[in-house]
């Protein structure tokens, strides 16, 4: 692996040779990214394709970036939530990559939808129905992919609705059915008895489908835990999201380390204070911390403001000089309080890290998560929405 690390700064984020703020920043490992990708392809048979998630911004890691990064990397397809995040992949990463609109489109988002050749998720017969219609006036076939709600009690056409729903698609010519897809409510929880009823649902929908003579070539089921716990279930795709930025497909962290899952995301800040306090001082709103001695403490110019959750006051450890200092007493809107080492000289603009590595030590995102009562998932979504964000890789080693 080259030495060299090269700085990508996101264009529609930052401007050109911008620096990083010095309140707060975002630094997404490619290289990170590309290990996980591997990671996945290592337990999947040449049979099976990477349908990448890149939703909801990439799980706050960037749309645009990550998405040009797993396609260099030979992700199959790329899934998203809506049509509008498909644009932006038609717009400024690919014009042709498969892409796949989970959530399926509007009514109105149809035609738009086939013209950008993205394949659209469908669940409802007003949308199969507009769609074939839409690809009939331009004389083409819509290709979809049909989501079946097996027990999940989200999207989906229930899966004892299935032989009705297939009915009703008969007569549309200019519609073709090409995968069948379902998602699991507990693929986190190996072997729990609920989840194998969901694949033996969704088993009993692929036989329904090809006995109505459905053609079927792209199906997916599996996301990151089922496509660790459940090789059946890898079909023509896997799905992984969570596993590709580095937090763990369970409700264990351990799983991210038996699987060496490397973190994508680090968010970083710098000290703009250090002070000594005297003894039985409160520290911040409601005096929730109090010092029992004189206690020197490093003030941080981030807070819940920067999606560092309020519910980490007194419960989060952050990363100086490669050791673990506590928050303490309440994150306020803008601004976080540290205890440090009061033994020691210390600097403002030294930097902390509040998520990921230094030196030898490791603020994880799933106990991070787990503290705040929330998960990783909504931890990235929110740091990557509010900060800038830096991309890091070693130039021409995450090559297969």
């Amino acid at each position: 692996m080259s030495s060299i690390i090269h700085l990508l700064w996101e264009k529609d984020r930052m401007e050109p040779n911008s620096k990083p703020s010095m309140t707060s920043w975002i630094e997404i490992d490619l290289s990170a990214l590309g290990h996980n990708l591997m990671v996945f392809r290592r337990r999947t048979s040449s049979a099976t394709d990477i349908m990448a998630v890149v939703k909801a911004d990439a799980y706050g890691h960037g749309l645009i970036r990550v998405a040009k990064e797993l396609l260099r990397l030979k992700a199959a397809a790329l899934a998203v939530a809506s049509v509008e995040e498909g644009l932006q992949i038609r717009k400024k990463v690919s014009p042709s990559a498969p892409v796949i609109i989970l959530l399926g489109p509007r009514e109105e988002e149809c035609g738009l939808c086939l013209d950008q050749r993205l394949t659209p998720v469908v669940y409802t017969l007003a949308v199969a129905r507009e769609l074939d219609r839409e690809a009939r006036r331009r004389k083409i076939t819509a290709r979809v992919h049909l989501k079946v709600d097996t027990g999940m009690g989200r999207l989906g056409v229930l899966w004892t609705e299935l032989p009705a729903f297939l009915d009703g698609t008969r007569s549309l010519k200019n519609l073709q059915i090409s995968g069948l897809t379902s998602h699991f409510a507990r693929a986190d929880e190996k072997g729990h008895p609920y989840h194998r009823l969901q694949w033996k649902r969704y088993q009993a929908a692929l036989e329904t489908a090809r006995e109505a003579g459905l053609r079927l070539i792209a199906n997916h089921v599996a996301n990151s835990a089922a496509a660790l716990h459940n090789p059946s279930a890898h079909l023509h795709f896997i799905r992984p999201g969570i596993g590709l930025y580095g937090g763990s497909p369970s409700n264990d962290p351990q799983l991210a380390r038996d699987l060496d899952l490397q973190p994508v995301m680090t968010f970083k800040t710098r000290i703009i204070q250090v002070k000594k306090l005297p003894p039985k001082m409160g520290v911040s709103y409601g005096s929730t911390y109090v010092t029992r001695r004189p206690e020197t403490v490093a003030i941080l110019p981030i807070g819940y403001a920067n999606g560092y959750p309020r519910h980490l006051s007194n419960q989060a450890e952050v990363l100086i000089r490669g050791r673990r200092f506590p928050v303490i007493g309440r994150i306020c809107m803008n601004l976080t309080i540290i205890k440090l080492d009061s033994h020691e000289d210390w600097q403002v603009g030294e930097e902390v890290v509040l998520l990921g590595r230094q030196a030898g030590e490791f603020v994880e995102a799933d106990v991070l998560a787990h503290r705040a009562e929330t998960i990783s998932y909504e931890l990235f979504c929110l740091l990557g929405r509010l900060n800038p964000r830096v991309y890091m890789a070693s130039k021409g080693c995450l090559e297969k």
